[in-house]
């Protein structure tokens, strides 16, 4: 007999799937529909798609069980070797889940801002014949599904996504430590994270993937609330890790706390500026239309130099 609960909970998980490949797909599409879309073909590894022939297609290419049942002549087109073999690293510890309180309930929270623009990372590269893999992470690799072409592979990153909640300690360097051999040539890494980081050294690890020859691009995402900290009167805060529970008024720190902050967003700005790694600074009250767009713009110059 088969159990309710997993059937609701199979239910649960579908319908995150699918609200996550629309957001991620609309998202892409309606950014790429304004940018130049770079597409590779050539007949070097798999088949990506058909089109009408035409003079000067090569004859070899033309699928003649296809000509057989429509009359019509069709070419088959192949991907090209992968130019980029992007692996995307997706922080899923503990305060990944930071939820803003019940009154606040409709912004959006951290983890699925997160997983959004994974999702649509992810799509992005495969739209354009290139390799998305995906990296879950806290104190190791969770779960890893290496780089693939093909565009099917889309739907093993959502599944992933969407099964995943945020849990355990953040540890960026043993997570790296076991990836970083398995990781193919030419590879890009793009680091999803808030950078609440213990005892991690980011700058050793940036640099460990740098020397490899590994292109690093590190999306550091904070909801507005952790930046800001604009809570009132006598508070108990508990850690979404494993910090114990501190009590205290938010007004006799705030200053000095969004000190803090801008102070470390600014040392991440100059350790990436000075190994080459790109650093986007994201607040979950940022639309991320503006966030991929400027990353694409930035790539996009950057293809060009």
């Amino acid at each position: 007999m088969v159990d309710s609960n997993q059937l609701l909970q199979s239910s649960e998980l579908f319908s995150r799937v699918a609200l996550l490949k629309v957001r991620a797909k609309d998202l892409v599409e309606g950014l790429l529909s304004g940018h130049h879309r770079s597409r590779h073909k050539g007949s070097s590894v798999e088949f990506a798609e058909y089109k009408d022939y035409s003079p000067g297609d090569e004859i070899r290419h033309i699928d003649w069980k296809v000509v057989g049942k429509t009359d019509k002549y069709h070419v088959k087109q192949f991907e090209e070797s992968t130019n980029i073999k992007c692996t995307l690293m997706l922080d899923s510890s503990g305060s990944m889940g930071y939820q803003p309180p019940k009154e606040n309930s409709a912004e959006v929270s951290k983890w699925n801002y997160a997983q959004v623009l994974a999702a649509a990372l992810s799509y992005l590269f495969l739209k354009q014949f290139d390799a998305a893999g995906l990296v879950l992470f806290n104190d190791q690799a969770v779960r890893r599904i290496p780089p693939r072409s093909k565009p099917s592979h889309f739907q093993n990153i959502l599944n992933e996504l969407a099964a995943m909640e945020p849990a355990g300690n953040t540890g960026l360097g043993e997570a790296i430590g076991q990836i970083i051999e398995r990781l193919p040539g030419r590879s890009l890494v793009i680091l999803v994270s808030d950078l609440f980081l213990k005892h991690d050294d980011l700058e050793k690890n940036l640099k460990l993937m740098r020397a490899r020859g590994i292109e690093v691009v590190l999306f550091h995402v904070l909801h507005p609330d952790e930046a800001n900290l604009p809570f009132e009167g006598e508070i108990v805060f508990e850690s979404l890790e494993d910090d114990p529970p501190i009590g205290l008024d938010p007004y006799e720190i705030r200053e000095s706390y969004r000190e803090a902050i801008q102070n470390q967003i600014s040392a991440y700005g100059k350790i990436c500026a000075s190994l080459g790694v790109d650093y986007e600074f994201l607040q979950t009250s940022e639309p991320l239309e503006q966030a991929l767009s400027y990353y694409l713009l930035k790539r996009n110059s950057l293809n060009k130099q």
